[in-house]
C-alpha cells in the first residue's frame, strides 16, 4: 500500500480503544467479541498518531507532528507515518477513509 500525504486512514469499526496513562490500548472485536489474544498497545508517539488518525488527520499531519515532536526531516517523518498506517492496516486496526 503507498500512501501519498494527503491518504486519510480511519480507525477500524472492528476495534475498541480508549488511552489508559498516556497509552492507547486497541483491541480487535473479532465475532462479536473482543479478541483479548490480539490487544495492542501504543507507545507515547504511536498514541498520539492514534489520536491524530481518530481526529480524521490525513497522513501529512500524522507526518507534520512527528517532524515537529521528533525533529524529523519532512521525508523521514512522511515515510515514518506511511509505516505506522501500514502496519495498523495490516493488523486491521484501520482502513481506508
Amino acid at each position: 500500500m503507498g500512501l501519498t500525504s494527503t491518504d486519510r486512514m480511519r480507525c477500524s469499526s472492528n476495534v475498541v480503544s480508549r488511552i489508559v496513562a498516556d497509552e492507547a490500548i486497541v483491541v480487535p472485536i473479532r465475532r462479536g467479541a473482543a479478541d483479548l489474544d490480539s490487544i495492542f498497545t501504543f507507545n507515547e508517539a504511536g498514541t498520539k498518531l492514534w489520536s491524530l488518525i481518530s481526529e480524521g488527520k490525513d497522513a501529512s499531519a500524522l507526518a507534520s507532528h512527528l517532524q515537529i515532536e521528533y525533529g524529523l526531516s519532512a521525508d523521514q517523518a512522511l515515510a515514518d507515518a506511511a509505516a505506522f498506517l501500514q502496519d495498523l492496516a495490516k493488523e486491521g486496526l484501520v482502513e481506508p477513509a
